[in-house]
């Protein structure tokens, strides 16, 4: 039969960024809009990537189909293609596209949905489902739009009305506000409390506390505590969630870090992909221990927003070759084809880069794609020489910098002090691309221990102990171990450990008064980079030259000294609290033991008393 269109326009009072912000979240647009949810399959295909098999059940009827790559050019457009090998359609072609308004600050809105019926019922269906109510309830979604950009809660319609939570509420008031209160954090209680009980359940199933931070306008580390003291008071679940580095979403989680694998699989992209703890292992937290959360559904897989850092992506026929264009801004990105391969790309501001390129994938990868092109308008003319049909997308390579890793929250004293019991699986390895570690020693113990003896020179060691406890938990660190009577400790911001590291040297003086104290001082070492996370001594411990180079680097701080590696002074935070500091330092080439060449280490004087 022949095909149906249905085009409705909307003039809507919401500037066309922030309205596409709104309706490339399809996610939440169809559930606002009142459709149905949808149960998705992944099928891998030999040429790349995997065939995305939809069921949902509507009116009594099941459909079934193939859920086409979206295709869409952020802030323009976005277009689903629906082929149904079950219910009363055989195609359905929803397109949205936005131009900018007569009046500044609106935006015209254009959705059309084609279908081509299987037979006369199904016309007449489309006629009733599409032509009313799916206009009606998109006409409902599209309405929201002013009120959900000028930062207002949205109304629960279409399929977001919500369970009942009594429960929950009891739960909350029993529990997290007296919690909040004792972490000194009240207002966070309130703000949990209400989005717990208000929002539904689809986006409730899992919890990111920075994103949530974001959107409250809160700092993130507080909030952070808050979900892990409330986790151990049991309000939430734990969750670590695999996210594939091509598509950055999550496509299964564990409840325990010693259910963590080494590698893991994406069944959306078809890819397998090491999990390292920068970014491959993300901290959320389910709310199902509340009752909330639990009847969360799926209502589209692939909109613009379920992949934000992808800019436009387009699908390419058997064979085919076509012209496509987007617009760029400065910075590093990637072309993405499941079936050809990427190629990552600079966009710069240089009139003499190119912004035009032809492209061609085919089996043996993705070629002609240039190293530069200039920050705009570029376009790319494309050939598929696939048999079958071949996707194409522009990615932004930087990462978004909201979500709580493991890196992080093994790096937090509170979490290893609240859940010493997670632990990674027995002979585990996982890579982290960067951490900072600080190492101390503390510098006359063993004149000490002679002078007082082991009982009393051992209790002053316990008390120093203490003092470096406090410090490099208050500045964002973790203890990992002891070693005698020096310390390792780990910390996520080089900042944050030069902090730490002149706080400690500013308790030492409290130290010296003790009784037996005359004479202890401490060096410190602070170095970074990639290292293996791992279990030993039922701990988490960190190994790899990285350990190595800072235990060499604290050996060269005298007493009253920080020593820091180049490493540390490649950082522009660290130089600046470095600089605020106005404490001499002195930068010398020194040969650390065990490691090759020489080493340019800074060596910061810390006076005595300070």
């Amino acid at each position: 039969m022949q095909p149906e269109v249905y085009a409705w326009e909307f003039d809507i009072p919401v500037a066309r960024p922030s309205l596409w912000a709104f309706v490339s979240d399809t996610e939440r647009l169809n559930r606002l809009a009142g459709v149905f949810p949808v149960h998705y399959q992944y099928k891998p295909l030999d040429s790349g990537g995997s065939e995305v098999v939809a069921e949902a059940r509507t009116a009594g009827m099941l459909l079934r189909w193939v859920e086409r790559p979206c295709e869409w050019v952020e802030p323009e457009y976005f277009r689903f293609t629906r082929d149904y090998s079950k219910g009363p359609f055989v195609r359905l072609v929803s397109e949205v596209r936005l131009r900018d308004g007569d009046r500044p600050g609106t935006t015209r809105l254009t959705h059309t949905i084609t279908v081509t019926p299987r037979h006369f019922v199904g016309r007449m269906l489309a006629r009733v489902a599409i032509g009313v109510q799916t206009k009606a309830g998109f006409a409902r979604a599209y309405a929201l739009a002013p009120q959900w950009a000028a930062g207002q809660e949205l109304p629960a319609i279409g399929s977001e009305r919500l369970p009942p939570r009594g429960f929950a509420a009891r739960e909350l008031r029993r529990v997290l506000v007296p919690l909040a209160h004792r972490l000194g954090e009240p207002q966070l209680a309130e703000l949990l409390t209400h989005h717990l009980l208000s929002k539904p359940d689809s986006e409730l199933d899992s919890l990111s506390p920075y994103t949530l931070a974001r959107a409250w306008q809160v700092e993130r580390g507080p909030l952070l505590r808050l979900f892990l003291h409330a986790t151990k008071a049991g309000l939430f679940d734990l969750q670590y969630h695999l996210i594939c580095p091509s598509c950055r979403r999550s496509k299964a989680n564990v409840t325990s870090l010693a259910d963590l694998r080494e590698e893991g699989h994406c069944p959306s992209c078809n890819i397998r992909f090491g999990v390292d703890f920068d970014r491959a292992v993300e901290v959320r937290f389910s709310p199902r221990p509340l009752g909330v959360g639990e009847d969360a559904a799926e209502y589209c897989h692939a909109g613009p927003r379920n992949t934000p850092h992808r800019v436009a992506g387009w699908n390419f026929e058997p064979g085919t070759s076509r012209q496509v264009e987007t617009t760029l801004e400065p910075g590093r990105h990637q072309l993405l084809s499941p079936q050809a391969g990427s190629v990552y790309f600079e966009v710069v501001d240089d009139a003499d880069a190119p912004r035009e390129a032809a492209l061609t994938l085919a089996a043996d990868g993705l070629s002609g794609a240039p190293e530069r092109v200039r920050a705009g308008t570029v376009r790319f003319a494309v050939e598929s020489r696939f048999a079958a049909l071949a996707e194409l997308m522009i990615a932004r390579a930087k990462w978004a910098d909201d979500a709580v890793t493991v890196a992080e929250l093994t790096a937090m004293q509170e979490f290893r002090e609240l859940f010493g019991s997670e632990l990674l699986a027995p002979g585990a390895e996982f890579s982290i691309q960067n951490m900072v570690f600080l190492f101390t020693d503390l510098v006359g113990s063993t004149a000490m221990y002679e002078r007082l003896g082991d009982a009393a020179a051992f209790d002053l060691v316990r008390r120093h102990f203490d003092l470096l406890s406090d410090i490099y938990s208050q500045h964002g660190g973790a203890l990992v171990k002891t070693i005698g009577d020096a310390i390792m400790a780990v910390f996520r911001r080089g900042d944050d450990a030069l902090r730490a590291a002149l706080a400690m040297h500013a308790k030492v003086p409290a130290l010296r008064e003790a009784e037996g104290g005359a004479g202890l001082a401490l060096r410190i070492g602070l170095h970074r980079g990639p290292c293996i996370a791992m279990t030993a001594n039922e701990r988490i411990d960190y190994f790899g030259t990285t350990v190595n180079t800072a235990a060499r680097v604290q050996g060269i701080a005298g007493g009253h000294e920080v020593a820091l590696s180049p490493a540390m002074l490649e950082l522009p935070e660290v130089r600046a609290a470095l600089a605020a500091t106005r404490l001499p330092a002195r930068t010398e080439e020194l040969k650390l033991k065990g490691l090759s060449g020489r080493h340019a280490i800074s060596i910061v004087e810390v006076p005595q008393g300070e």
